[in-house]
């Protein structure tokens, strides 16, 4: 397939190197130097978003915010192309697929991977490989959109799960909200201490606090982009939290091994 990526960051350009080998694939990013690192690895940059077009598939892996201004140019002239989108938070997107007169054949496709650094010269095909990828239908999206979106997921490494973009929303709020909210909450409570604890610290305090450095645009679009279940998740949290405080304030042994056991739980189903 002849496939287009819009943003070659760490997302976009790990899907361009991991889908490479299988498709023909194009790369456009308004930083002129992301796209002479893409053309320095052997990917086919342009410099004009519409130049990604005509294509079999355009993967839109722009910041967040950029998202819906990059679907709202490309829809209109994206023919039989299927348009597909990596956003984080799916409520905006499906809310465009709705409302839109010009909206292509557009799916979600959201790969649950990320790591603190960023541009395409951190991205790695690796990043990717056996990753849930979250395939989310919007009314724009026919069978065989769907069925585009999922061989694309599979053939970037991708484990794919379909999914709704509320049913999305609240998944993600829970998987990378609530830590990266956490995370914050850990590292700024020690900064308040007014000293620092920075001699003083073990892996499980900086593997606990790793995504409190998370860029202030992508957490803005995370936290606020989904409040209503980023809202819901902390309040569930917080019940555990108050939970954990009285059994640790009562000297509560049997209602603290329980919540902790609760906790042991739901590791392991992790894997």
């Amino acid at each position: 397939m002849r496939i287009g990526i819009a943003g070659l960051g760490l997302v976009g350009g790990s899907l361009a190197l991991a889908l490479r080998s299988r498709h023909e694939v194009r790369g456009f990013d308004t930083d002129g130097a992301a796209r002479a690192a893409a053309t320095g690895e052997g990917l086919a940059a342009v410099d004009r978003l519409e130049s990604l077009l005509p294509a079999d598939v355009i993967i839109v892996a722009t910041p967040m915010r950029a998202v819906l201004p990059t679907l709202a140019a490309l829809s209109p002239h994206a023919g039989g192309a299927v348009l597909l989108d990596v956003a984080s938070v799916r409520g905006p997107i499906d809310a465009f697929a709705r409302e839109s007169a010009d909206a292509a054949r557009l799916v979600g496709m959201h790969p649950m991977a990320g790591r603190a650094a960023r541009g395409f010269t951190s991205a790695d095909p690796a990043l990717l490989a056996g990753r849930p990828f979250l395939v989310v239908p919007t009314v724009r999206s026919d069978a065989d959109a769907m069925a585009v979106a999922g061989n694309v997921a599979r053939d970037a490494g991708g484990v794919v799960t379909v999914c709704s973009a509320s049913e999305h929303d609240r998944i993600v709020a829970l998987t990378s909200a609530l830590p990266l909210a956490c995370a914050a909450a850990l590292a700024a409570t020690a900064a308040d201490l007014g000293t620092t604890v920075a001699p003083f610290v073990g892996p499980a305090f900086r593997d606990a606090t790793r995504v409190a450095d998370t860029p202030a645009e992508l957490a803005d679009a995370i936290l606020l982009a989904n409040a209503g279940n980023v809202v819901a998740a902390l309040a569930r949290m917080r019940t555990v939290l108050d939970e954990l405080e009285r059994a640790v304030a009562e000297r509560d042994t049997d209602g603290l091994r329980e919540i902790l056991d609760r906790a042991a739980r739901g590791r392991s189903l992790l894997g």
